[in-house]
């Protein structure tokens, strides 16, 4: 499976962020839970959408199960593994139409990164 990281590719790249919130519909969150429950903790990390353009920039161990929670929720020092782009708690709420009552999905993970030949074997092994 893949996640794109669009503008937020650079923090992914650099190891500060780990967690992504995402609006995501049930079946989708039901497919990472599952990958998660079968033991398939590694997926691709794109630049933007495949269909796009994208590239492939790394890899992604998912570190828990995705699961969903309100925005406010959200732990302040989440604001820092979210890539550190945003100040404050309200100013992430915003990225998401500004409603802390909104529930999204969180997804927890490190970051696999390194050459070619790296991300063909964790493909092959994932």
């Amino acid at each position: 499976m893949i996640i794109s990281f669009a503008y937020t590719a650079e923090a992914f790249l650099s190891g500060r962020k780990t967690v992504t919130r995402r609006v995501w519909k049930p079946r989708t969150l039901a497919m990472w839970q599952k990958a998660w429950d079968e033991g398939r903790y590694i997926h691709d990390a794109v630049d933007k959408a495949l269909y796009r353009g994208g590239q492939r920039i790394g890899k992604l161990r998912l570190t828990c199960r995705p699961y969903q929670e309100r925005l406010s929720d959200m732990a302040v020092l989440d604001l820092a593994a979210e890539g550190g782009l945003w100040a404050t708690r309200q100013a992430f709420y915003d990225e998401f139409g500004g409603d802390p009552e909104q529930v999204v999905t969180v997804v927890r993970f490190e970051a696999i990164l390194g050459g070619d030949d790296a991300h063909s074997q964790l493909y092959d092994a994932g």
